[in-house]
């Protein structure tokens, strides 16, 4: 048990003996080797000792390494199928060799003689590692990301359904709308490219704006519902019909979902480019901005009616418009009369308009199972100073429904 103990002692002495001369040995060799201006030994950088290397040599090893680094794109960007390159070059991306080379030589150096030993001599039993970083220009960069930002925008288009001279409906898909904030992704890449770790590599994930109309929307629509047609004479009247019926072109109804001639047409004023023309005013005929408005309004509502809408808001003129049969008519003023529908059907309408410069048509595009195999058919009856309107509904050539819509009430009838 004695002869044991002793035994451990000695062993225990002869390994710290051992321990310490090894560091002494390696400490004086690392001191050796530091004096004679070599980089410490324990040095790495990069995965490879540069131990023992002159100032020059770890300045021409740092250098390699970052020729090496950048032959490698700085970084990919990638959307879907897309891709975009950004070259070290773009953004003058470079290794900051003289840092890592000093930073290298000066271990060991940079203070007074005992705390340099100390440094050098665990340095060689523990190692130390240098990391070379990189630096680039930011706003080069912002630029190399705003051209891939500007090449990938997208502005959101509509779904749209085209009516042929065929009679048939050509559609055409929607496109989604893209935005791409690129803040973000300069923050990703900007320790990347700080660390040297190329090639960086970054999916890009725009927002996505949807279009208003898509695809789905139009899928079900095949046939027009309905059509009205209203004739006029070019000029300042017939262009301020045109503006006003541009607006209506396109313009989706969604099922159970209103329409607001006003909202979707805007103000009529001369900043919108209306001029005027004749109006009817508190049962006068005026001149003032915008006439012929009401004739664009007054078509639609017809057109409507015949695919079997439902009016939520209607006014008469003062007087009879030339235009319409008597009772068939829809004022519109703005801030003061709107005309306005309701679309009951399973399905959405869609809106064509045709301007020939003399002749307006609107047309209800939608679904023509919708409707259950009726027609609709205007009825007036009573006077033209009091005229009262019916929509008649058949199937199979039978009436099946007789609806009252409205009696107007006019002023001495007379044309607009």
């Amino acid at each position: 048990m004695n002869f044991s103990s002793i035994s451990l002692s000695k062993i225990v002495a002869i390994l710290t003996i051992g321990m310490a001369f090894t560091v002494v040995v390696v400490g004086s060799v690392s001191v050796s080797v530091t004096n004679q201006n070599r980089v410490a030994m324990g040095v790495q950088a990069h995965g490879t000792s540069i131990a023992g290397m002159t100032r020059k040599e770890v300045h021409e090893f740092f250098q390699k390494e970052a020729q090496q680094a950048l032959k490698r794109q700085a970084a990919v960007l990638t959307y879907k199928n897309r891709h975009w390159n950004i070259a070290p070059a773009d953004i003058d991306l470079h290794g900051n060799v003289n840092e890592a080379a000093e930073a290298a030589y000066a271990i060991g150096r940079d203070q007074d003689s005992i705390t340099n030993m100390i440094t050098q001599m665990t340095c060689a039993l523990f190692g130390r590692n240098i990391t070379m970083t990189a630096s680039f220009d930011k706003d080069k960069l912002a630029a190399q990301l705003a051209k891939i930002e500007q090449q990938l925008h997208t502005e959101p288009v509509n779904a749209e359904a085209q009516l042929q001279k065929n009679g048939t409906i050509k559609k055409t898909p929607s496109v989604t709308g893209l935005t791409l904030d690129t803040a973000p992704i300069a923050a990703e890449l900007t320790p990347q490219f700080e660390a040297l770790k190329l090639t960086a590599k970054v999916t890009l994930q725009p927002k996505e704006q949807p279009p208003f109309i898509m695809d789905a929307d139009l899928a079900a629509i095949d046939s027009v519902l309905a059509s009205y047609t209203t004739r006029f004479y070019p000029g300042d009247r017939g262009d301020n019909i045109g503006l006003a019926a541009s607006h209506l072109q396109g313009a989706l109804i969604r099922s159970q979902s209103t329409l607001s001639f006003n909202s979707i047409v805007g103000q009529r004023t001369y900043e919108a480019g209306y001029k005027d023309a004749g109006v009817i005013i508190d049962g006068e005929h005026r001149v003032d901005v915008g006439g012929g408005v009401c004739q664009v309004s007054s078509t639609l509502y017809n057109a409507v009616l015949l695919a079997g809408m439902t009016p939520t808001e209607r006014s008469n003129h003062s007087l009879p418009s030339a235009y319409v049969p008597a009772g068939r008519d829809a004022t519109v003023a703005d801030n003061l009369l709107d005309f306005a529908f309701r679309n009951p059907l399973p399905h959405p309408v869609y809106l064509r308009v045709a301007n020939t410069g003399s002749a307006l048509t609107i047309y209800v595009l939608g679904t023509k199972a919708d409707l259950q195999g009726q027609t609709i058919a205007l009825v007036t009856e009573g006077s033209a100073k009091n005229p009262s309107l019916y929509r008649i509904w058949k199937k199979d050539g039978q009436v099946i429904d007789r609806e009252y819509l409205h009696t107007d009430h006019y002023s001495d009838p007379q044309e607009t």
